[in-house]
């Protein structure tokens, strides 16, 4: 592929090492699928994956996206399947998901649903889950197009990326991002007295909260996020949890990595390497002052769509 013009190579230049590599593989015998080679071009079909190196981004040919979206439509209706319909949506999914990697936690549920089933004819009962699943995949295919930018190819920490979130049970919620910071009391309904909430879906609603807040900030990063809840660490790595409350949080946050392209990964470290975060969402302020003179006088407005949820 021929790299993107404004910083790569002449077209001539590129014709010329392709046409040596290709004599090269002559001399030594090395098979050659001529039918097959394609370029130099900006953009190229690999492996049915369409690879722009314009736009940097990689994505579904039009006529596969269009199959997918006829295919996800008919199963709205459905109450059952047989395995082998079942093992051939996951088929297509998977194969969708080296474009849309955060789509692999909204295709296990649907592989499990054939956990047990041995004969293709046998019918398996579809679930609200799996419903849910598919309207997620077609959010996916709808909104993002198929489509996925190149990201950077290292790791940013979030020491060096400065974002930080805490929840406290009883108190409320909060995080900081360089000078910037948010910070939030539960509203009657989040609380740990309420049924199916639970520190887990506390500490992972501050996370969301700051990937709705500064995403636009995190685009086309890898982002290394560390946490002292060692359940979340866990439920942001997989992207998925048992709890139908948890996974009300992590779709919309899978939902942000699509929107602005950035990729999270959580490690766990001890409480006391988050004290500003802490101090924040125990509404400490002097504490917090103390600790992080450099951040901004006001805090950052909370995102109102989330206090639904």
């Amino acid at each position: 592929m021929e790299p993107p013009a404004q910083t790569g190579l002449p077209s001539q230049a590129c014709q010329t090492s392709l046409s040596s590599m290709l004599l090269t593989f002559r001399t030594l015998g090395v098979p050659i699928a001529e039918h097959k080679t394609e370029g130099p071009s900006l953009i190229i079909e690999f492996l049915g994956i369409i690879i722009d190196s314009q736009k940097m981004e990689a994505r579904l040919p039009s006529d596969k996206l269009n199959r997918l979206f006829v295919d996800l439509n008919s199963w709205h209706t459905k109450k059952s399947a047989t395995l082998q319909e079942l093992q051939s949506l996951i088929g297509t999914l998977n194969f969708a998901c080296k474009v849309i990697a955060p789509g692999r936690a909204f295709l296990q549920r649907i592989i499990n649903l054939t956990r047990g089933v041995s004969k293709p004819h046998h019918h398996i009962r579809l679930t609200n889950g799996f419903r849910e699943d598919v309207k997620m995949w077609q959010l996916f295919l709808k909104d993002w197009n198929g489509t996925s930018l190149f990201l950077n190819s290292f790791w940013e920490n979030s020491t060096n990326f400065s974002l930080y979130t805490d929840a406290s049970g009883t108190l409320g919620f909060g995080g900081i991002f360089r000078n910037q910071w948010f910070q939030g009391k539960w509203l009657p309904h989040q609380t740990l007295t309420t049924k199916n909430i639970s520190i887990d879906w506390q500490e992972l609603y501050a996370i969301v909260v700051a990937s709705y807040i500064w995403a636009p900030l995190s685009a086309q990063k890898r982002i290394v996020f560390y946490c002292d809840n060692q359940a979340v660490v866990s439920i942001i790595n997989s992207k998925r949890s048992k709890s139908p409350r948890i996974m009300d949080l992590v779709r919309p946050l899978t939902l942000q990595t699509l929107k602005y392209n950035f990729y999270f990964k959580a490690l766990h470290v001890p409480g006391h390497y988050n004290d500003i975060a802490d101090s924040i969402s125990r509404f400490q302020q002097t504490r917090f002052r103390r600790l992080a003179p450099h951040a901004d006088h006001q805090p950052q407005p909370l995102p109102e769509e989330l206090s639904r949820l």
